[in-house]
């Protein structure tokens, strides 16, 4: 007998138990949905189960095949999970994983990013976004990160992500590509990941074809977006009044602040509606207004086909996306070029399977994208200095110019340093990153029941190939001093003394000695790069090393029931080699096996290993074994369980090692040797020795190894009420030790004489818990309703990070969370200039103290208040203690309406936004509520001007928690006669959106200060997106 057995929605369900009715004679199906084993001549009927789905008995008659379709009871067919090197259903899994299907990433909003889709969908990950910039943060990716259960080292963080079983970034994925993405947790389900499975697993599957007539989806989508939240900044004239209150309160310290005292008749004229001839004088100038659109717009297309018949099943997808940018483009440089950061991309995807004989099948995967963002050169290439346009959202006054003047020339000012933005963007030039990536996967799976029933071996060889190009236009000009005809070389405008156009200039202008400087508003070849591939007179071309990973892998599964026993075992061994550019190529070899037993689906148990092996470290460390083992007892299955309303009980309990060798280079068990360098001996010290000699310039450690986590996981999952209501509760604990730390992090004191060298010392300790309750109901045939309630705690303690042992606690890693904030305590305001006299000394600036200003804690009570000794943790890290989803849906006829809603708490965030001080009238919206007299309660500090004050302590450090609208959707299924009469068989419109509403005390809506830029703010806004679009089949 041989057939096949799907859902209600065609998708093949693998773990299906297939019985000749009454015996014990039988079998399970494969990943695929496929069964073929011998009967007895006289059988009647077969048994099709499947836990959570409704059991079916067929007569057999003369058949020989059976195609077999089951429906689900109450439980949706979340029951079918992608684990490491397989599939199982999840009735039978004693391990932490969760899923999400393609259904509900659909229902997120048309976010570019498949990272940022899976916000709130499954308990324990949480996604921290710094940048909403299209096509992702330059060569850095995307600007989300993952964690997995928190973070649990100093070190890298982020999960291992496979898509198809083979190691590849998900950012470039399309989402109309996406089977169903499985997240594996603890260490039962990570272990065969070995030294990559210690931060968690993301295992991403495809859509495959089916035994079916062929059926085209097509899909397209328009997305409207707005920008986010971004800090409030007053406007000109409330700015100048707030400069004037700050000069009035500190003449006491600087007598001279009152030159920039602007009276109330020159401060009304920057305030709206201004004359035409004021304009120029006064201006007032919203820069998020002059840098961004009002709405932006995307688009995004679909199509595929999935079909099959007996020899070949398949499934091809077409998608194209374009993600246009919000810079507002209502400028010309008069150089016959205008920048733009939008992003394109192209996807395809085929993936075919061929049935050659009955026990024989190959797969194979042909996939690919080709993506162009186009953004402008500024920094390039010594760095990523485009975060300088974006922070003029955070310290550009409204008052200091115009972006562009009449006739076409720049803002500019000689008093501030502020670079014009707007100009900068127009005149530096054109940058155009172009990736093409493509992925090649082939399998041969060969059944081997003629050596004994169950028994199947795969081969497999995987090949990705990914080339990154830049190319455009250098243009200098960025920096230059613009001939403005109000900011003229040399002379800069006092607004006061302005009194009209038919004015002398000199009698409102002063000249001021400045450097000279050249107007070089104009094209330049930059000579660096005239050594590089020639595209045009102006342009150039740079290649960025290639990407190249082949790994190929064998496999052998045996899956067979004997009465109520079920029994699985996997054995696999892998090598992979990674190369990028003509560096010496990264080598692996995994032995990995698994097996599972399942005894009358009441008791079940998992042991998983993985022996790995990696030239990253020195004889010794390069291989070790990483073992897992799991139970569990599905109590509801016992016979003497008999409690109507409750349907299912089962309790799970894993244990076991995983690694994660991440973190640092290659051959650090290896000394380095330079020749030359500096003596320390003698006067001066650092002087050169005249002499050449060798030395040991970098320290080899031959015990250098991999980060280790002994993970443990407490479970259970529960159902209710026919399966309409479950839960599920997890309880985690982790301890990472040798974690890797730097020779620049050690506390070895200088006298040693050579830089450390790394070392695996470190320790932390992670904890905390997953609920996840869910609740479904039918009214009757047309309504159905649903929702889920997820609720995820994480914590993590360093026990130990090679503090010096005499550094005082407050200094120390040692007993905080990763990554915990720390500042100067703010302890409330002095109030009186007796509080002022009576205070604690501060190390700098203490003689410009005045009340208004914040009382700061000496912690140490050395009688002084120094910024390196004084800090004290503040709140949180900025990544949440908890996390909140909660998804409400309902269906009634044609219609469906959900909403996310998701939520964290217990996380700190520091802003630091500029000080409002001398010549930059930048006042931000919060410090409306400042201190005075009759405020005395207020939540911002007395305003400055030419006085500096101390520290401003935790001033600027904020409670990150938030409420956001994740998703909302109302969405619309034309009838089957409607479809129909369109030549369709499905025919849907939707409305959704995403990150729709923001609820936060944070200035603005980012999770993370942008990493690596230098810079705490600037990175490019988060958006609300609003997408409306149709689904078709045919």
């Amino acid at each position: 007998m041989t057939g096949n057995v799907k859902t209600n929605d065609g998708d093949p369900l693998p773990g299906v138990t297939v019985l000749v009715t009454g015996t014990t004679i039988g079998t399970v199906t494969d990943s695929n949905g496929n069964f073929s084993f011998r009967v007895p001549s006289n059988s009647e009927s077969l048994q099709f189960s499947f836990i959570g789905m409704k059991t079916k008995i067929i007569s057999i008659g003369t058949k020989k095949r059976f195609d077999i379709i089951l429906e689900d009871e109450a439980i949706a067919l979340e029951e079918v999970v992608a684990v490491g090197y397989g599939v199982q259903k999840k009735e039978s899994i004693v391990g932490s994983i969760s899923q999400v299907k393609e259904e509900d990433l659909q229902k997120v909003g048309n976010v570019p990013d498949l990272r940022s889709s899976l916000t709130g969908q499954i308990p324990g990950l949480t996604t921290i976004t710094s940048s909403g910039e299209p096509g992702g943060v330059r060569r850095a990716g995307s600007g989300t990160q993952i964690f997995i259960r928190g973070r649990t080292s100093w070190n890298n963080s982020q999960p291992l992500i496979l898509i198809d079983g083979v190691e590849r970034a998900m950012d470039d994925l399309d989402v109309n590509e996406v089977q169903s993405i499985s997240v594996l947790k603890d260490a039962s389900a990570t272990a065969v990941f070995g030294v990559k499975g210690a931060n968690g697993v993301i295992m991403i599957t495809t859509k495959r074809g089916s035994t079916s007539k062929p059926t085209f989806s097509f899909s397209y989508t328009t997305t409207g977006k707005m920008i986010s939240k971004v800090p409030e900044i007053m406007e000109s004239f409330s700015a100048i009044n707030y400069r004037n209150e700050a000069i009035e309160r500190e003449i006491p310290l600087r007598e001279d602040s009152w030159n920039d005292f602007i009276p109330y008749e020159i401060a009304t004229r920057y305030r709206k509606p201004q004359l035409p001839e004021h304009v120029p004088i006064y201006p007032n100038v919203d820069w998020k207004k002059a840098l961004w659109k009002d709405i932006g717009f995307s688009h995004r297309a679909n199509l595929n086909i999935r079909g099959g018949s007996k020899l070949l099943n398949y499934f091809a997808s077409f998608s194209l996306l374009n993600e246009q940018d919000m810079f507002n483009h209502n400028y010309d440089n008069r150089k016959g070029y205008e920048p733009s950061f939008d992003y394109n991309r192209l996807n395809f995807r085929s993936n075919l399977d061929f049935n050659i004989t009955k026990s024989t099948k190959i797969t194979t995967n042909i996939a690919g994208s080709y993506g162009i963002k186009n953004s402008n050169y500024i920094g390039r290439p010594s760095g990523n200095w485009d975060h300088f346009l974006w922070s003029s959202l955070y310290f550009m006054a409204p008052d200091l110019y115009l972006p562009q003047y009449d006739d076409g020339r720049w803002g500019w000012s000689l008093l501030v340093n502020r670079h014009n933005p707007v100009a900068s963007v127009y005149n530096t030039g054109i940058l155009q990153t172009r990736t093409t990536a493509l992925n090649l996967d082939l399998k041969v799976e060969q059944k081997l029941d003629f050596i004994t029933e169950g028994l199947s071996m795969r081969a497999s060889l995987f090949y990705d190939n990914i080339v990154t190009s830049e190319g455009g236009l250098y243009d200098n000009a960025a920096n230059a001093t613009p001939d403005s005809p109000y900011n003229t070389p040399g002379k800069v405008i006092f607004p006061e003394k302005y009194e009209g156009p038919d004015q002398d200039p000199s009698e409102y202008t002063s000249n001021i000695p400045i450097e000279s400087r050249e107007n070089v508003y104009d094209w330049v070849v930059r000579p660096w790069y005239l050594e590089r591939e020639a595209i045009g007179p102006s342009f150039w071309a740079d290649w960025i090393p290639v990407d190249r990973r082949k790994m190929y892998e064998m496999q052998v599964n045996y899956a067979r029931a004997f009465d109520q026993h079920n029994v699985t075992a996997t054995g696999v061994f892998k090598r992979e080699e990674y190369a990028r550019g003509t560096m010496f190529p990264n080598y692996r070899e995994d032995w990995i096996f698994r097996t599972t037993y399942d005894y009358g689906s009441r008791y079940l148990f998992e042991m998983n290993g993985a022996y790995n092996g990696s030239e990253k470290f020195g004889p010794g460390y390069r291989f070790d074994f990483f073992p897992s083992f799991a139970f569990g007892w599905y109590l509801s299955n016992e016979k003497f369980f008999n409690i109507p309303w409750i349907d299912r009980v089962k309790f799970r309990y894993s244990f076991g090692w995983v690694g994660d060798d991440s973190a640092g280079g290659r051959w650090l068990y290896l000394s380095q040797y330079s020749v030359g360098g500096s003596a320390f001996f003698g006067w001066p010290t650092g002087s050169r020795s005249p002499y050449t000699f060798g030395r040991e310039s970098v320290a080899g450690n031959p015990d250098i190894h991999w980060e280790k986590a002994l993970k443990k996981n407490i479970g259970v999952d529960l159902g209710f009420f026919k399966n309409r209501l479950s839960a599920s509760f997890d309880y985690f604990n982790e301890n990472r030790t040798d974690i890797f730390i730097s020779g620049t992090a050690r506390s070895i004191p200088p006298f040693l004489g050579i830089s450390a060298p790394p070392a695996n010392l470190g320790k932390v300790n992670s904890k905390g818990f997953e609920l996840e309750l869910t609740y479904r109901n039918s009214i009757n045939k047309n309504f159905n309703y649903w929702g889920t309630f997820a609720w995820s705690h994480n914590e993590n303690e360093v026990i130990f990070r090679d503090d010096p042992v005499l550094k005082p606690k407050n200094l120390k890693y040692a007993g905080y969370r990763i990554n915990q904030t720390k500042s100067l305590k703010n302890t409330g305001f002095y109030n009186n200039w007796d509080e002022v006299y009576g205070s604690v000394p501060t190390e700098t600036n203490d003689l410009q103290k005045m009340p208004g200003f914040y009382n700061l804690l000496d912690y140490n009570g050395d009688g002084i208040i120094k910024n390196n000794e004084d800090i004290v943790p503040i709140g949180y890290a900025e990544e949440p203690l908890n996390t909140f989803s909660y998804i409400l849906g309902a269906e009634y006829k044609g219609f469906r309406l959900s909403a996310q809603i998701y939520a964290v708490n217990n996380v700190t965030r520091s802003v630091p936004l500029l000080n409002f001080n001398m010549y930059t009238d930048v006042v931000f919206g919060h410090v409306r509520d400042h201190w005075s007299k009759d405020n005395q309660d207020a939540t911002s500090f007395l305003p400055r001007w030419k006085t500096f004050a101390q520290n401003i302590g935790d001033y600027y450090i904020f409670d990150a928690s938030s409420i956001r609208l994740q998703s909302a959707e109302i969405a619309y299924t034309f009838n089957k006669r409607v479809a129909q009469r369109l030549g369709l068989s499905l025919f849907q419109v939707f409305l959704n959106g995403n990150n729709l509403y923001f609820w936060s005390k944070l200035p603005d809506d980012r999770e993370s200060a942008r990493s690596g830029s230098g810079a705490s703010y600037g990175a490019y806004p988060n958006m609300r997106r609003f997408n409306v679009g149709i689904n078709i089949n045919f």
